[in-house]
């Protein structure tokens, strides 16, 4: 009898390619519920000595606020509630990361706001501090 795989999905028949798939959804499943759940999932540590706020992080677009080429990787952030050109120091409270951004965009904007983030950091930033996905980080 010939064996009838489906490419690199052909595994899938054995218990550790199920075991994958079904970590897979469930991993998926918590995520797809996004922003109308993010306070069922991410807390407060209440470790921080300054303040702690939601933020959520972003690697999109073409022009900031202040008329430069937004750099996903770099170490700057969007926000309403400080001034553009204001420089934070972000510390991740789940591992101890911290840098410095720059305020150099408006936002966020939409749900996240309306749920409560209030600092949207480039992708570059967010990765450098360890965030997979929007928490909660301390702001000095």
């Amino acid at each position: 009898m010939k064996h009838v795989g489906f490419g690199r999905f052909s595994g899938l028949g054995s218990p550790l390619g199920l075991g994958l798939a079904i970590g897979l959804l469930t991993v998926t499943s918590a995520n797809a519920a996004g922003w109308g759940s993010v306070h069922k999932y991410v807390k407060r540590t209440g470790n921080c000595a300054g303040q702690e706020i939601l933020a959520s992080y972003y690697h999109s677009g073409r022009r900031t606020a202040t008329g430069e080429r937004f750099d996903a990787n770099g170490n700057t952030a969007a926000a309403r509630t400080w001034p553009l050109g204001t420089s934070l120091t972000v510390t991740n409270p789940h591992n101890g990361r911290s840098l410095s951004v720059r305020i150099n965009d408006t936002g966020p904007w939409g749900i996240a706001y309306r749920k409560g983030a209030r600092l949207d950091l480039a992708r570059g930033a967010a990765r450098r501090l360890g965030m997979r996905a929007s928490q909660y980080v301390c702001v000095a």
